[in-house]
């Protein structure tokens, strides 16, 4: 019982492993994927170091952005 139970468990295993076998990192993201927005107006922020950054700016040289703002009290 022991036996079948150990070969179903790594069957399972398997095809769970096996059904992930395209990385999706190495896929193209489609338009339907991406959600974009262009309601968000120029503006330039400070990091943490002391870095002052232009959302236009960094636009314009081709980079994309990611915006993590968080609060905390």
């Amino acid at each position: 019982m022991k036996k079948i139970l150990l070969l179903l468990t790594l069957s399972l295993a398997f095809s769970l492993a096996w059904s992930q076998g395209e990385n999706i990192a190495e896929r193209p993201a489609q338009p339907s994927m991406v959600k974009t927005a262009n309601l968000v107006g120029d503006f330039t922020i400070t990091d943490s170091d002391g870095n002052t950054w232009n959302l236009y700016e960094q636009l314009a040289l081709g980079k994309t952005i990611f915006l993590d703002l968080f609060y905390t009290t």
